[in-house]
């Protein structure tokens, strides 16, 4: 039986990424591995992009303009409604995405 992530406290890094620490690490080139977990952990899921943020925000002023990987001032609203916890803050080629999820029936 596969064990179902919980919400856990988010303790960022120095930089202020974060992964929850029951989910397993995917590389970019593991879509598919990803969307398997997610649908056998019974999640949705939605994000925040620190590209979308106003241009004069710390983090995007940080990682953007100056190349750097702190993004620790970064904390963009949870989504409306019940359920969502974080599951991670990462990089990827689009730059940063905070991540939640949620138990499909807390949806509803």
């Amino acid at each position: 039986m596969t064990k179902l992530i919980e919400w856990a406290p988010v303790v960022r890094d120095a930089e202020g990424w974060y992964r929850h620490p029951d989910m397993p690490e995917f590389d970019e080139d593991q879509e598919a591995e990803y969307r398997a977990w997610l649908a056998a952990q019974g999640l949705d899921t939605t994000y925040a992009s620190l590209e979308s943020e106003d241009d004069t925000h710390p983090a995007h002023i940080a990682y953007f303009d100056q190349a750097g990987m702190d993004v620790s001032d970064w904390n963009p609203a949870p989504p409306a409604g019940e359920g969502w916890f974080t599951l991670s803050i990462h990089d990827s080629e689009d730059g940063p995405y905070w991540v939640w999820g949620r138990r499909e029936q807390a949806a509803q």
